[in-house]
């Protein structure tokens, strides 16, 4: 038990285990991910769609969806892409959880463009070509190591077009002072999220200087199986992310403070990249 205990609370290496997609794949999991999705009680997983309804107003307004070729990855359950066919763009949604594609497929747009939809990695699979915008809105760059960054971001440059835009947002550094180091734990913990069954869970928080790096480990203990789940979270400033798109091939990068919605939390903020 002791030898267990200590494992718990050993602190790895940054970004040395990577388990986002048992989050997405899992039955149980990626229902409860799909609720949080959906969900306007909490912005754990997505922001309320009034916030959402504004960043698609605004790209709308800055860009003109009408005809564009937009690539939204990470699309979850369509809660952009699907407006962003409303508006007339033909959208494309890449992700790698079945039950929020299912979930955008069977609550596409009654107007406007079609939506296709694909179960992929989008790490591992090819990306659409041409593309007039390609989003990862909700700071999806931020979970991903530097070298899973580095892969992304070059496929993101092949697949735009001559004059296409690359739009995504990450967590601030502003937001990375507010993370804490802590220990909870709990029976059913996170009330039953991990699990249909009974189980104890350990979650710890570790805060990594100077790599602006967080993360939340949750080991999950069930009768028969025990599931550790890392939760990476990169946080950046303006210049370290300006930085990055840099190197990965990116000549103009434009920081804003977000795309339409309320800037009173300043936890995040927005990019607009082009080669």
């Amino acid at each position: 038990m002791y030898d267990q205990l200590a494992e718990i609370h050993q602190r790895p290496g940054v970004f040395s285990t990577y388990t986002a997609d048992l989050l997405w794949t899992r039955p149980h999991l990626a229902n409860r991910m799909l609720h949080l999705h959906l969900s306007q009680d909490t912005a754990l997983a997505s922001r309320p769609y009034t916030a959402i309804g504004r960043t698609v107003d605004w790209i709308d307004n800055r860009f003109g969806l009408d005809g564009r070729s937009v690539c939204d990855l990470g699309c979850g359950p369509g809660v952009y892409a699907n407006r962003f066919a409303e508006r007339g763009a033909i959208v494309k949604g890449i992700d790698f959880s079945s039950h929020s594609i299912e979930y955008a497929k069977k609550h596409g747009p009654a107007e406007g463009e079609p939506v296709t939809y694909r179960v992929a990695n989008y790490l591992t699979a090819p990306l659409p070509e041409q593309q007039d915008l390609i989003t990862l809105i909700y700071c999806d760059l931020c979970p991903l190591s530097p070298a899973q960054r580095r892969t992304l971001l070059s496929k993101v440059r092949r697949a735009l077009a001559p004059g296409g835009k690359f739009i995504l947002d990450v967590f601030s550094d502003t937001a990375f002072a507010d993370v804490s180091e802590a220990v909870s734990y709990g029976k059913n913990y996170m009330d039953g999220f991990w699990s249909a069954d009974d189980y104890f869970a350990f979650h710890l928080v570790f805060r990594y200087e100077p790599d602006a790096v967080s993360l939340d480990r949750f080991t999950v203990i069930e009768e028969n199986e025990t599931s550790t789940i890392y939760n990476w979270l990169q946080y950046f400033s303006p210049d370290r992310i300006r930085a990055e798109l840099e190197q990965a091939g990116f000549r103009t990068i434009e920081i804003t403070d977000g795309f339409g919605e309320d800037r009173a939390d300043p936890s995040t903020f927005g990019i607009i990249a082009s080669l």
